[in-house]
């Protein structure tokens, strides 16, 4: 695994907290697979190519006053990365402070993310990625 790909990842994170989407994508595979956890309502459960990149971006950080993503650990897993993060913020219109914990799945596909996928827990993106947590 190189580290090109987590650092390409950091990037990805850096660029989404500053919400430069533009500079998102530019860091994605033109046809990218968004893959969301089936745990959550009223979202589609995937989404495809830089559209689909910002149709998911537009679920998270619209919904919140306060928007924080804090990566809390980075694993490199054969020629995947998983990220696990504590994602905060404070409900628009009820002020209500939110925090959880998600983890994302990264592959690769000539040094872009091409499958960005999320779950609810670590221990179901270790697994994906073929790694016993």
């Amino acid at each position: 695994m190189s580290q090109a790909n987590v650092e390409l990842v950091q990037a990805a994170f850096r660029a989404f907290e500053r919400r430069d989407f533009e500079g998102v994508l530019r860091l994605c595979d033109a046809d990218i697979e968004i893959i969301q956890p089936p745990e959550l309502p009223d979202v589609a459960r995937r989404q495809r190519g830089h559209a689909g990149v910002l149709e998911a971006f537009a679920i998270w950080p619209e919904q919140w006053d306060n928007y924080e993503v804090e990566i809390l650990r980075i694993a490199e897993i054969g020629a995947q990365v998983v990220v696990t993060t504590l994602q905060s913020g404070l409900g628009k219109g009820s002020g209500a402070r939110v925090e959880a914990r998600f983890s994302f799945l990264f592959a690769f596909r000539a040094g872009k993310i091409a499958e960005w996928r999320m779950f609810m827990q670590e221990a179901d993106a270790l697994e994906a990625a073929g790694q016993r947590p």
